[in-house]
């Protein structure tokens, strides 16, 4: 915008938004994305600078701290499944196959890898030498791709999980005995544990916050953000600040992050087509704890 040959009489006010908001429309946040086609990366231009072809589907990704990436795949082809980590040159470093479908996975602070393994209807704690030294049973013992969607270790040790086909966010300890409990008014997909005891998750209609007493303390539906389209409520992760990046898997725009007042504070510059199918978001420029 060239201010200083026009003949009109612009607000300043007004200029400072239209610079705000062309802004906003460019730039994009530095993530992983996991597609029905593998992993791919986008920098703050919206450009990906890193791609893996897997011909899977993936459902959750992660940066290591070895700067490899992790994700659960699944391939309808092969119908093989499992859990990777890569290299920046895309050479397999460590893998584990769960022959069948994982829709997600995450590295553990001593090693460890967690693995969502659906079609097992059970969670997985595999060494790093391919040894699975835990089998936690979900609630659901017929073998189903969604069984369950995401699983995360918590803080004290205990492991929570969306189980899709029940309808139920629950909290699980290490010997498999149920601690926590919460049945979903919609079919869940991710789930998160804040530090002060609360629970997020997302799925089908929205994202809702639930304390320990099981009461619904925050909540987000599609008529609450109608502008961006939402087919469904997928991988989100949550800023220091209170925030939630989301992942529309399928929506109008793929990616938005929302504040605590519900308003949409961020919206991706890329559509759907360019973005492709996903659900999975890992932010690759993040300073603060990770909560996903």
């Amino acid at each position: 915008m060239n201010l200083q040959n026009t003949n009109l009489c612009v607000p300043l006010g007004l200029v400072m938004a239209i610079l705000a908001s062309s802004a906003m429309a460019v730039d994009m946040k530095p993530m992983l994305f996991s597609t029905e086609k593998g992993i791919v990366e986008f920098d703050s231009r919206g450009e990906v600078i890193w791609k893996l072809d897997t011909g899977s589907i993936s459902r959750d990704v992660w940066r290591l701290e070895n700067g490899n990436i992790l994700f659960p795949h699944y391939s309808k082809e092969t119908r093989q499944g499992g859990v990777r980590e890569v290299n920046r040159a895309g050479e397999t470093m460590w893998e584990f196959d769960t022959k069948g479908w994982a829709l997600s996975c995450q590295r553990l602070p001593n090693g460890n890898t967690l693995i969502g393994a659906s079609d097992q209807c059970a969670l997985l704690v595999v060494t790093p030498q391919g040894d699975v030294v835990n089998r936690i049973k979900v609630k659901m013992q017929t073998p189903h791709p969604h069984s369950l969607t995401m699983a995360r270790q918590l803080s004290n040790g205990n492991f929570i999980v969306a189980e899709e086909m029940e309808k139920l966010i629950r909290e699980y300890t290490p010997d498999g005995k149920v601690v926590w409990e919460y049945a979903t008014p919609f079919t869940p997909f991710s789930v998160a544990r804040l530090d002060n005891g609360n629970t997020v998750y997302s799925g089908q209609h929205g994202i809702q916050e639930i304390s320990p007493n099981k009461e619904v303390v925050w909540d987000l539906t599609k008529d609450d953000v109608r502008a961006m389209g939402v087919r469904w409520f997928a991988g989100f992760q949550i800023m220091p600040n209170g925030n939630i990046l989301i992942a529309n898997a399928g929506g109008k725009v793929p990616f938005f992050e929302v504040n605590r007042d519900k308003d949409v504070v961020w919206e991706s510059p890329l559509s759907t087509e360019e973005a492709g199918l996903g659900h999975g978001i890992y932010l690759t420029q993040f300073s603060g704890k990770v909560i996903r």
